[in-house]
């Protein structure tokens, strides 16, 4: 082999780049020795994440990813600042054509026990590192190992573990048409976007495709054309910077400005068409509000990429859209357009990282007796079918599933992994965090805000929102994903598996819990299952547009009453922050929230204060004191009453609403239409079964 080496890797990666095909070269051995050598690699336009040489203009491992869309001819990633699974799939995409992904880690015989910083997110504190088990690093040392087209190179050794293979020389054509598109798919999407904004009848498009296919070029190329017929456009993504391919093939013109999703939901902008890039990492709360705002949108996403998941955009707005928009259309872009489709690196980046994992069919037909069955990260390493199936539930039932989740799966050493089966299919996945007691002293500094460690979501946000001191001192399981097989979904079974897992953990815990983005559904699902709400954000969750809100099961007879405590405590506290901070709250969230409260009953003074407002011509504001009150006392029985009064009386004085807003809301003729409903409202309130008020 000719020497040095890296003469040898830059004849091998003229040689890719005619192909149109990218390597994954790990580099191993002492930190010191592997940033020299990446060092003599080195060339202008080139990306170093991690620590490095300051001529290498090192960037931090961080998540805000801000080369996203950006293409290099290296990419080096160091693992001994910490081996990302998120950084490591997206940076996959930012390889150009004939380059390399190199990853500098230590010996291969040092992996099981390098301390990777990348496991301080799955602990609570830094010095519990060592609780963290190697089995993520170990399965992806074994695909590198196996995997023909990947380059090792040990630098204890000095060489490559074996000879770079021989190349055949293919040449790699892209012609670009007269449009400026790079294939037929291309061209076909940069039409469908034109046609959206000239067509008659508004109608969403969507455009899918993973990265490289040119999606964000289509956008560009269609919005040049459209800019010159004079059309007004506006573009929305998470950030301007991830638009920035969009930007560089539509040109700089005065009918194309960018704003946030929130800005265009807060401000009346005029435009002809909005392109949504980047789609999946918006929540999908936002985008329906902006297709029901300014309905001729064009969505664009990736479908197995890093921006957002793909899968969970399918799930949430494209049935959402199939509902609502009957005449909505949908393109999917498959053939790679930056390298060649014979590229290596995508779908091994896509098997390290299960990017294309699925659940698996169901046998038609299926079993009525299923099995609770515990799972170690230990045995997922060696089942890889079971691990592929296991996480292809997680990506179908919660968009923010993410490669840092598999390395969750099989690292994290709180984690506890249930499966719902039969002998022959897998139905169910449930993931369980064990969480609590927290030491007395760290508990006191939480409640009192001064620390706020990693992990220990449900005693913390006991402790430091809610200000319950003896939350410290539990045993909780925290339900973090709970998944069912899309094709036996809504037929009882999440419910039968979640009874499962309470009656297991009899005993073994304390609480049950689960914090997550609060929705009509999924409230309903909870409280179903006779868990109890204790507390809700005051602010939206930045990934799910939704309020976060908190529900526990109590494990042992003598903790339902501290549970009792707590519920009652949140149901008194819930008007306060729906007068305020909750005040653009929608009832469909508010609803499932409410509960039985022991409260003191109404007063004489207070019944007559409703009658004189449900049955005769007092004003409701005059009597509104009184109607809190029967909100309160009756607040199981409000929970129940049909959707328009519900949503009156809470809108109007627990949230403060004017008569023309509540008149324009519900389509009802002016403010005398109002008070008509909320006296009828009253009456079913106080009377739900048509007896009388005692």
């Amino acid at each position: 082999m000719p020497q040095p080496l890296e003469l040898s890797l830059a004849e091998h990666c003229a040689r890719l780049l005619s192909r149109g095909e990218r390597r994954f070269v790990l580099l191993t051995g002492n930190a010191e020795a592997c940033q020299q050598q990446a060092t003599a690699l080195w060339q202008y336009g080139a990306l170093w994440l991690g620590d490095g040489p300051a001529e290498c203009l090192p960037q931090k491992s961080q998540h805000t990813m801000p080369w996203l869309g950006q293409e290099y001819p290296l990419v080096v990633v160091n693992g001994f600042s910490g081996l990302s699974p998120e950084i490591l799939g997206a940076v996959g995409g930012a390889v150009r054509a004939g380059g390399l992904l190199v990853l500098l880690m230590p010996a291969l015989t040092d992996w099981s026990v390098f301390s990777d910083p990348d496991h301080r997110r799955y602990v609570s504190q830094p010095e519990e590192i060592s609780r963290c088990y190697p089995h993520f690093l170990q399965r992806l040392l074994r695909l590198l190992q196996t995997d023909p087209d990947v380059w090792l190179w040990d630098l204890s050794a000095n060489h490559l573990q074996a000879e770079l293979p021989e190349l055949p020389a293919v040449v790699w054509h892209r012609t670009v048409d007269a449009d400026g598109c790079l294939s037929t798919e291309q061209h076909a999407a940069m039409l469908a976007v034109e046609q959206c904004a000239l067509a008659a009848k508004a109608y969403p498009l969507v455009i899918m495709a993973d990265r490289g296919r040119g999606k964000s070029t289509a956008l560009g190329l269609a919005a040049r054309h459209l800019l010159a017929q004079g059309k007004r456009l506006v573009v929305t993504a998470p950030s301007q910077q991830s638009a920035q391919t969009l930007f560089r093939h539509a040109g700089q013109h005065a009918l194309l400005s960018f704003y946030s999703p929130e800005m265009l939901l807060e401000q009346n902008v005029d435009c002809d068409l909005l392109l949504v890039d980047e789609a999946a990492a918006i929540p999908a709360a936002l985008l329906r509000q902006l297709q029901q705002k300014y309905q001729r949108v064009v969505y664009a996403t990736t479908i197995h990429g890093y921006e957002g998941s793909g899968h969970g955009f399918e799930l949430r707005m494209c049935r959402w859209l199939a509902t609502h928009w009957p005449h909505w259309q949908q393109l999917t872009l498959t053939v790679p357009l930056r390298w060649a489709v014979s590229d290596p690196l995508e779908p091994l980046l896509a098997n390290i990282l299960l990017l294309d994992a699925d659940a698996s069919p169901l046998p038609a037909t299926r079993s009525t007796k299923f099995t609770l069955q515990q799972v170690s990260s230990a045995e997922l390493l060696q089942d890889e079918a079971l691990l592929r199936q296991l996480f292809g539930l997680l990506v179908l039932a919660h968009y923010q599933t993410s490669p840092t989740d598999l390395r969750l799966l099989l690292d994290c050493p709180d984690i506890e992994i249930w499966l719902w089966r039969d002998d022959i299919a897998l139905y169910g996945v449930a993931l369980l965090m064990r969480e609590g007691p927290i030491d007395r002293a760290l508990a006191e500094q939480i409640w009192a805000g001064r620390r706020r460690p990693r992990g220990q979501l449900l005693p913390q946000t006991l402790l430091a929102h809610c200000g319950y001191r003896d939350a410290a001192n539990y045993r909780y399981r925290r339900v973090m994903r709970i998944a069912v097989h899309p094709a036996c979904q809504q037929q009882g079974l999440g419910s039968q598996f979640m009874a499962a897992l309470s009656q297991h953990y009899q005993g073994l815990a304390d609480f049950l819990g689960c914090s997550f983005a609060a929705t009509p559904e999924v409230l309903r699902f909870w409280r179903k299952q006779g868990w109890q709400a204790v507390r809700l954000g005051l602010s939206k969750d930045v990934a799910t547009g939704c309020h976060a809100a908190v529900l526990l099961l109590a494990l042992r007879p003598e903790l339902q009453t501290q549970l009792t405590q707590w519920q009652q405590q949140f149901q008194r506290q819930l008007p306060v922050w729906l007068a305020h901070g909750l005040s653009d709250l929608t009832t469909e969230i508010i609803v499932p929230l409410l509960q039985s409260a022991t409260v003191e009953p109404l007063t004489g003074q207070e019944q007559q204060d409703l009658l004189a407002f449900s049955d005769h011509h007092r004003s409701p504001d005059h009597c509104w004191p009184s109607v809190l009150r029967a909100m309160q006392v009756h607040s199981a029985e409000l929970a129940q009453l049909p959707k328009l009064l519900a949503a009156l009386l809470i809108q109007r004085f627990w949230q403060g609403k004017d008569w023309v807003w509540l008149a324009q809301q519900h389509q009802l003729a002016g403010q005398k239409a109002v008070v008509q409903q909320l006296r009828q409202a009253i009456k079913q309130l106080l009377l739900p079964h048509g007896g009388e008020e005692q």
